[in-house]
């Protein structure tokens, strides 16, 4: 019996050894249990309370939808909603702008920040790691791909009713990954390619033909169409799914307070509204537009073909040309004045015409021959860098409706993406809408900044159109 009872306590003693051995901190022997990665859980105890004596920390990632600071003034769908309610709690706010999500997430649970702001579906990757406030809004998937000469959807009806899968590329950090079922069946099937660009950086990638097609939001489409108009934003591809914002678990009384916030009929209505501010544009066009068959009388283009036709003669272009040019400046319109104030038949700024030395006294005919003599010094400027005749004229035209110096810097840029600088046709004519993005028209290389890209992209193609149409009648009797 003492026999038994000294092994008894022998064995108690060596097993009381083997668990301090096991759980001392700097014991050569592994953990007996791992512990979680940080990003797994809350990191500290920090909620409304605490923010109130300190500071609202938003984590924010660098884009349209999220936050976006453009020459000081700092926007973003998301950061402005946030910011209504830090103004309700009367909270000092601050944006923290990060890399990705991944980074937020942790940035998150170690108290770096109190909200993540990266437009998060809450069925998505983060959902057993954080707690979500109620959605502000719904997105659904579409597919953006360039026209191809108008033939993109047949393309693709063609080959779902053949049964081949549509490749599409798709952002690691899209808000359709990582969900259940985000595709429509009835949309045909899809083959997802991930890539680690951010999804407006994949739609840019798209129009400049460095991507055939990627996933993106309908809200992302809508945003960026009328800056992308040779991008065919198509119909829905999949479900809606909701967006909402991120905080620690452990946040409890901030989460209650934003969602008791979201939930006021005022704010709600200030959501719709800021909402509608990001959608400006229309999705699933169907094809490009092009300038319709003009309806011109049966013996002249315009009443001042003879004008047209006079100072044409020493000049390198067609009068018909100068006809074309007028008719989408001014529709024949003599006293036109632009919001830019360019003036006249032929839409010259001021200080254009200053060069040029057209004043009043030279009326119309005066116009005309200034217009005829900017168009000579843009060919002679564009001459050495781009030979070919038919491109050349296009650079001509974009450079007469948006300066020569806005043109260089689209050119520039075409370089710099591995397109054709000598090129208009699907190269510069790209890289010009650009100049609209803040991403493009802040960079270095960008010399004269912002420009209404998408009015020069037009500008030149009803340019081409009216010239084109215009040449298939017979001239005019002087």
């Amino acid at each position: 019996m003492k026999k038994d009872k000294g092994a008894t306590i022998g064995i108690a003693v060596f097993a009381l050894l083997l668990l301090a051995l096991v759980f001392k901190p700097d014991s050569p022997l592994p953990m007996m249990r791992e512990r979680a990665p940080e990003w797994t859980r809350p990191q500290v105890q920090r909620d409304l309370g605490h923010i109130q004596r300190d500071t609202l920390r938003v984590l924010v990632l660098q884009d349209p939808f999220s936050y976006d600071d453009v020459g000081g003034d700092a926007g973003g769908l998301e950061w402005r909603i946030i910011k209504r309610f830090a103004r309700a709690q009367k909270l000092p706010v601050v944006a923290i702008t990060v890399s990705d999500p991944d980074t937020m997430l942790l940035m998150l649970q170690r108290g770096q920040g109190d909200i993540m702001a990266g437009q998060f579906c809450p069925q998505g990757p983060f959902a057993h790691y954080v707690a979500f406030t109620l959605p502000y809004r719904t997105v659904a998937p579409i597919r953006a791909a360039l026209y191809q000469d108008a033939l993109v959807r047949r393309t693709i009806r063609s080959r779902r009713a053949e049964g081949v899968a549509d490749t599409l590329t798709i952002s690691r950090w899209s808000s359709f990954r990582g969900l259940a079922a985000p595709f429509d069946k009835r949309a045909g099937d899809v083959v997802l390619v991930p890539d680690s660009a951010a999804p407006m950086e994949l739609l840019y990638r798209v129009a400049l033909g460095t991507c055939r097609a990627a996933v993106l939001s309908d809200a992302q489409g809508s945003f960026e169409a009328r800056k992308l108009p040779h991008v065919d934003f198509g119909t829905h591809i999949g479900p809606e799914i909701p967006l909402a914002f991120a905080v620690r678990s452990n946040s409890r009384t901030l989460l209650r307070a934003f969602n008791e916030h979201m939930l006021r009929k005022k704010e709600k209505g200030a959501i719709r509204s800021l909402i509608a501010e990001y959608s400006n544009g229309v999705i699933g066009k169907g094809q490009m537009r092009s300038l319709p068959k003009l309806d011109l009388s049966p013996d002249s283009i315009s009443p001042f073909d003879s004008l047209f036709q006079v100072h044409a003669d020493n000049s390198i272009h067609d009068w018909r040309l100068l006809a074309a040019l007028a008719y989408k400046e001014s529709r024949f319109d003599t006293t036109a004045v632009s919001g830019a104030g360019a003036e006249g038949l032929m839409q010259i700024m001021p200080g254009t015409a200053t060069e040029l030395g057209v004043d009043s006294a030279g009326g119309v005919s005066g116009h005309i021959k200034g217009a005829r003599d900017y168009l000579a010094y843009l060919d002679e400027f564009w001459r050495a860098s781009v030979p070919n005749p038919e491109q050349r004229l296009k650079f001509v035209i974009g450079s007469y409706n948006a300066g020569p110096g806005h043109i260089k810097d689209a050119q520039r840029l075409a370089h710099m993406f591995g397109l054709d600088p000598a090129k208009w046709d699907g190269h510069v004519e790209r890289t010009v809408l650009l100049l609209a993005v803040p991403r493009f028209h802040e960079m270095q290389e960008v010399r004269h900044g912002y420009c209404r890209g998408t009015e020069t992209f037009w500008h030149v193609r009803d340019v081409i159109s009216a010239f084109k149409q215009f040449r298939q009648r017979p001239s005019s009797p002087r």
